[in-house]
């Protein structure tokens, strides 16, 4: 996989967001416990990220379905059904994607966080995993404190 960014680096990151939880919260509740958790796709997504991959769903799942198998257990990318290991199907992934997709709509798409997620704030970045300035540098912008994009020499 080559990842530029370690897994567990990405976790902390997300879980420093409290929005993973936030979503989970505000999806419909299902007869079956749901294999494919918000925590996980969000991981997914950062994994084909610094890949260097788009974070389309076939990559996503392809980034998910490529860890070592405790990670994947460990995530809900492999579990246990009827007995054996089942792994996370495209048309999983798919699902819980078109449900946080729903959960999160707007009516008029401005770039601004969905009116059920305005409420989330990250935590006080002294919290913030250490070493994360390093990769916050996207395609010649980085980050700049507010979480907006500035151009890379402005720091």
């Amino acid at each position: 996989m080559g990842t530029a960014i370690p897994l567990a680096r990405l976790e902390e990151i997300t879980g420093a967001s409290g929005v993973a939880p936030a979503i989970e919260a505000m999806l419909p509740a299902g007869v079956r416990q749901r294999q494919l958790h918000p925590r996980t796709l969000l991981a997914g997504m950062q994994l084909a990220l610094t890949d260097r991959r788009p974070a389309h769903l076939t990559e996503v799942h392809a980034a998910l379905t490529s860890l070592p198998r405790a990670d994947q257990e460990r995530l809900g990318v492999t579990a246990d059904w009827h007995g054996g290991p089942h792994r996370l199907t495209y048309r999983q992934a798919g699902h819980t994607h078109r449900i946080i997709n729903r959960a999160l709509a707007k009516d008029q798409p401005d770039g601004a966080p969905s009116p059920r997620l305005q409420h989330v704030r990250p935590a006080d970045r002294s919290q913030h995993p250490r070493g994360v300035q390093e990769h916050q540098h996207l395609n010649g912008r980085r980050l700049d404190r507010r979480g907006g994009l500035g151009t890379a020499s402005a720091a």
